[in-house]
Formats: C-alpha cells, sequence, structure tokens
C-alpha cells in the first residue's frame, strides 16, 4: 500500500460481534454454495422457536447485554415467521438494532422489504461471493442467482438500512475480490468483510475449497487497498494476521455468542499455527490456519511470521545446530530444517543435551511439535503444543503445554521440568 493509502486508510469497522446475539432458525436456503458451512445440517437442525426466543425476555441476562439481535440460519427470508422474530427482537431490553444475514435474493421485493423495514430489521449482512453472474450462479449452483442478489442491494441502497457486504474467500473466487470491491461500492455498504473460507463439515479439505494463502494473498491485499481508497472499512476474518501487512489492523477473528443446536458444533473447523507458541497474536488476535487447510497445503512456515515479543536469546549452540542440520540431513528433509528454524527461536536444535538426553528428531504435527529424545537405547517423545488446561500435561509454560506419551512418563515428567526451568533452558 502507498503512503498516501496508508494515510487516508479508514479506522477499523466497529467489533460487531462484541454487542451482538445471534439467534439462528430456518435451516433452509434457495441457493447451494458450494462452500456452505451448513450444508450438512440443511433440512436438519429444527432452528430456535419463537418460544424459545420469548424466553429471552424472561432471562434477559442470557443476551450479556448485546444491544444487536442477528438472525441467521440458512436463509432466514425464506421463513414465513420472520417478521415475528423481528417484532419479538425489538421488544427485548437493550436491543438498538436487528441484522439479518441473507443473500438478499428476495429484498427486491418492495413491499417484502418494507415489511421488514416496518417490523425493525435496520442491518442487512448480504452474501457477495462473485463480481460476475456466470462466476456468481456457478458458484451458488442457481441460475440467476446474481441478477436477485444485485436487485436486492439496489433496494437496500434505495432505503435506509445500513449494508455490510460479507465476501467468503475460496479457491473459485480469490482472483475477483478486487472487481468485488469494485461492484460493491454502488451500494455504498458501511463496511466490507472477507472470511477465508471456515471449513465446517470439510475436515480433511477434500471438498478443495480452501485458497492457499500464497495465491491469495496479492488479490485480498489489492481488495484491501481498494477499500482504504474508497474509505470502506474492510473486516478479514480467519485469515493470517502476519500476512495482512499494513492491513493487519482490520483482522477480527471475533464471533458474537449464538443460539444454536450444541449438535452443530462437533463439526467445528479446529485452528492453530505451528508459531502458537512464540507468536504475541496466538489466540489473542489470531487464529492462524485449520486443520483441514493444514491437511491440504501445510503449516506454511516459510509464509507466515511470528510477532515476536521483544527478548534477548542467547542460545551460543543455535547456529552451528542449524548449520550441521542442513548439511547433515540435506535438502530432502527440508521438513526438518524448517522445525530447527522454529526450535532455534526458543533455544532449542538437534543435538542439544537436555539433562542426559539428547534432541534428536522432531515432526510438526498439527497444533504440536513432536520432541525425539534419546539416551543411549533408550527414547522417549515429548509434545510442545499451545496452552490448553483442559488437556493433561506434564508441564506448563506461560506458551506451551508439554506432554508426553505413554512409555517413559518419569523421565519425560523431568525433561519436561528442565524444559520449563527458567534457569535451564527456560521455554518461553
Amino acid at each position: 500500500m502507498a503512503r498516501s493509502e496508508a494515510a487516508a486508510a479508514p479506522s477499523p469497522a466497529e467489533a460487531w460481534w462484541r454487542n451482538s446475539f445471534m439467534v439462528t432458525f430456518h435451516f433452509r436456503c434457495n441457493i447451494a454454495c458450494r462452500f456452505c458451512m451448513v450444508e450438512d445440517v440443511l433440512g436438519v437442525l429444527p432452528g430456535t422457536t419463537l418460544d424459545e426466543m420469548r424466553r429471552l425476555k424472561d432471562d434477559p441476562a442470557r443476551l450479556n447485554g448485546a444491544s444487536r439481535i442477528i438472525f441467521s440460519g440458512g436463509e432466514v427470508t425464506l421463513s414465513r415467521d420472520l417478521v415475528d422474530y423481528v417484532r419479538l427482537a425489538r421488544t427485548l431490553p437493550g436491543i438498538a438494532h436487528v441484522r439479518l444475514q441473507t443473500n438478499a435474493m428476495r429484498l427486491g421485493d418492495p413491499a417484502y422489504l418494507g415489511a421488514l423495514l416496518d417490523a425493525g430489521v435496520d442491518e442487512f449482512f448480504v452474501s457477495l461471493h462473485a463480481a460476475t453472474a456466470p462466476d456468481y450462479d456457478d458458484l451458488v449452483q442457481r441460475s440467476g442467482a446474481f441478477a436477485s442478489i444485485c436487485k436486492g442491494l439496489d433496494a437496500l441502497a434505495a432505503s435506509p438500512a445500513t449494508i455490510i457486504t460479507n465476501t467468503a474467500i475460496v479457491d473459485a473466487n480469490y482472483r475477483s475480490l478486487p472487481a468485488i470491491v469494485e461492484l460493491a461500492t454502488r451500494w455504498s455498504p458501511q463496511s466490507m468483510e472477507f472470511w477465508n473460507y471456515w471449513p465446517r463439515a470439510d475436515e480433511d479439505g477434500a471438498r478443495g475449497h480452501h485458497a492457499a494463502v500464497g495465491a491469495s494473498r496479492p488479490y485480498l491485499l489489492a481488495a484491501l487497498a481498494a477499500c482504504a481508497r474508497r474509505g470502506v472499512p474492510p473486516v478479514v476474518k480467519w485469515y493470517p494476521r502476519c500476512l495482512l501487512g499494513p492491513f493487519a489492523l482490520y483482522h477480527d477473528d471475533g464471533q458474537p455468542p449464538s443460539i444454536i443446536d450444541e449438535s452443530y458444533w462437533e463439526r467445528e473447523p479446529g485452528f492453530g499455527c505451528v508459531y502458537d507458541g512464540v507468536c504475541k497474536e496466538a489466540e489473542r488476535a489470531c487464529s492462524g490456519l485449520s486443520e483441514s487447510y493444514v491437511a491440504q497445503y501445510g503449516w506454511e512456515e516459510r509464509l507466515l511470521t511470528p510477532h515476536r515479543p521483544d527478548r534477548s536469546n542467547d542460545r551460543s549452540n543455535v547456529h552451528a545446530v542449524e548449520r550441521s542440520l542442513l548439511s547433515d540431513r540435506g535438502p530432502e528433509r527440508l521438513d526438518t530444517a524448517i522445525l530447527a528454524g522454529w526450535l532455534a527461536g526458543l533455544g532449542l536444535g538437534f543435538g542439544v543435551t537436555i539433562g542426559d538426553w539428547v534432541l534428536a528428531d522432531g515432526a510438526l504435527g498439527i497444533g504440536s511439535v513432536a520432541l525425539q529424545l534419546v539416551r543411549g537405547t533408550e527414547q522417549i517423545q515429548l509434545q510442545i503444543r499451545p496452552n490448553d488446561p483442559s488437556r493433561p500435561s506434564l508441564a506448563r509454560t506461560a506458551s506451551f503445554d508439554l506432554a508426553g506419551g505413554s512409555s517413559g512418563q518419569a523421565a519425560a515428567k523431568a525433561l519436561a521440568a528442565e524444559l520449563r526451568d527458567p534457569g535451564g533452558l527456560g521455554l518461553p
């Protein structure tokens, strides 16, 4: 981004999820997005009933001080009871805004849109996943969808309602992100959100919708720059924060609390980063990469850059160990070389002695690093993984849990304690 663009960049959009409460119902849809995150529950989940929602009035503490009700599910505008839900939302204490998450296909009907506005909807969060009719209709598997969506957005733009657009970043559309911004400006959105593919129900990435971050990054940055030039604050979710450069201030992975069937969360995607233990943004601000993405593309160690705390690292053996590793193991073990670079930041490396054990090997896993240690003919394994108090561990540091295999627990526990010891190796 040029200096003039940086100076003109808008402030981040409101973190709307902080003061919102989501109500889900009507799990049906009039399109079939290829990357749909609720595809497996459409026509399955019953959704929140009006009676269940009325109980929010009897127990307002459940709203946790929210000033906005968001209606979502499948496509809620297909529900015959939507106006009743909206009217009920407007009677809840403290509610100042009612938002619909929608594809806008039904909003081109003036009478229907008028009824929603009269009932109290003042915000529309509209899906906008492509910039042309052929691309859009193919992506949502519905002929004429793009024309209907544009008609709905035209009607919204002529109304007093607030428009926020939402674009999923997937392999089929990432090259169109700048063009989507160009298209959206005709409707003057308050904000534009870009959500990296959230692979619920796609645990192994087999659906093929992940856009490789190395490929999608230039297009996303161009789209964010286009937003900045137009004074439209963007929001980016579930994309590595360290890849956003000067647009990192627009990164926000937050989501509001919601009413939804608990079974929905059984296939919630896991996220993590190979740099979880050393990056200041881990968990607090950045989710990293989904396990589904990692299964398809790997950890992207060469692209991601941890935001490290300011601290010195005077480990005299680190460079010698890295040189030894690269010369001894050769390019065929590039994965191990990458791991060595990560370990070096912690003051560790292959060949380092920990007590009377030697760190001999290691491997990158999903959400953890496995270390193999040897002592003569004995060997044990230790896992370094991000803090999670719900899981048992042998020792904990400020950044890590240290866990061991089923054998050699006593030795593993002693090793974990030494790794943690600030007077010794002192993992952060």
